[in-house]
């Protein structure tokens, strides 16, 4: 019998080599599941105590699975977790969770799924999100057929601190001072601090470039000294409260291609991507720039084109007008929705 408040359980992990991205993102769906009156809670393999901080905030609990992710007492302890919680439904974000792994927590709770694309077996999904442009039902059907799809720009996971801030007052663009960097919670391709270097030395001494980098980031102690070298040039952000207000002020955020994009284009901001994952493909059908971030002179590329936009206010303008109203903000808050609505009355039914 479900309790009387019907809960989420998000399977999830995080790691300074694996990043925070699967973790956001879930963390956006988990902040409306509880707007919504619903509970949420976060079962993952050895997360950092960083990562568990992560949640406090939703509110949402942490559940510890012994690992390896993916392995036989992995799935005996999320058993036994979703024997207790009685769930009304896992969803289920990592590309090191494989199809076998999918079809054995299908087997124990309704399963939603959180995909970038259709590279998958069959899986017996009840729910499969994406929120990519190119997501496509068609293809997504022939793996989880029946399945209930949430994809597309309509259900970009954003946070709620994002949300909150769709609306907040502008400074017009012209006027902005601040240039943003923030190549992913982790910085997985180590870009920060090259590019942050090469950035300051190329742009007007009236703007600051702000360093905004995650729980994960493995580089603290040399982003700082750097900070100290290039004060007040350069300022550095660990694991801020909320981005929101970063966002918001800067007249450019060169950014990670992945779940910041959405966010961006929910806020309205002028951005340049860049790729630094194997899940973010560049591609010229995106709402801003793209740019390869693994490429062996990534950091050059990228702090010459950042410079470039920087010092073309209307390129920059121009980014603002192609992405305003493609994102209403409203994306997660729609999922939880689905996932609390749907699957409750199917229990109770």
């Amino acid at each position: 019998m479900n309790s009387p408040c019907p809960t989420v359980i998000f399977r999830v992990d995080a790691s300074a080599g694996m990043g925070l991205g699967h973790l956001m993102r879930c963390r956006a769906v988990a902040e409306a599941v509880t707007d919504l009156g619903g509970g949420a809670v976060f079962a993952m393999v050895d997360p950092a105590p960083s990562f568990v901080d992560l949640l406090k905030d939703i509110p949402a609990e942490a559940l510890q699975l012994p690992g390896p992710a993916g392995g036989d007492a992995d799935l005996a302890a999320l058993r036994a977790h979703v024997e207790r919680l009685q769930p009304v439904c896992t969803v289920v974000d990592g590309y090191h969770l494989g199809d076998q792994y999918l079809r054995e927590v299908a087997r124990m709770s309704r399963l939603a799924v959180l995909w970038d694309a259709p590279d998958r077996t069959p899986v017996p999904a009840a729910v499969v999100i994406d929120p990519s442009p190119q997501a496509s039902a068609e293809a997504y059907g022939a793996i989880a057929p029946g399945a209930t799809m949430l994809l597309g720009p309509r259900h970009a996971l954003i946070r709620r601190d994002i949300r909150a801030a769709i609306r907040a007052p502008r400074t017009a663009l012209a006027e902005r001072a601040s240039l943003v960097l923030s190549f992913g919670g982790s910085d997985p391709l180590g870009l920060t601090v090259p590019v942050a270097r090469r950035i300051v030395s190329e742009l007007p001494a009236s703007v600051t470039v702000t360093a905004l980098v995650g729980a994960a980031y493995p580089r603290p102690q040399d982003l700082h000294d750097l900070a100290v070298s290039l004060s007040p040039r350069l300022r550095v952000e660990v694991n801020p409260p909320s981005v929101a207000p970063l966002f918001v002020a800067a007249g450019l955020v060169v950014t990670a291609a992945g779940g910041t994009i959405g966010e961006l284009v929910a806020l309205g901001a002028p951005a340049l991507a860049v790729v630094v994952a194997q899940n973010q493909a560049p591609t010229s059908g995106g709402p801003y720039p793209c740019l390869d971030g693994r490429v062996a002179d990534a950091a050059e590329l990228i702090a010459q084109r950042a410079v470039a936009l920087w010092n073309d206010c209307s390129a920059r303008a121009g980014l603002v007008q192609r992405v305003t109203g493609l994102v209403d903000g409203e994306g997660a808050v729609r999922i939880a929705g689905v996932l609390l609505s749907k699957f409750s009355s199917e229990g109770e039914s």
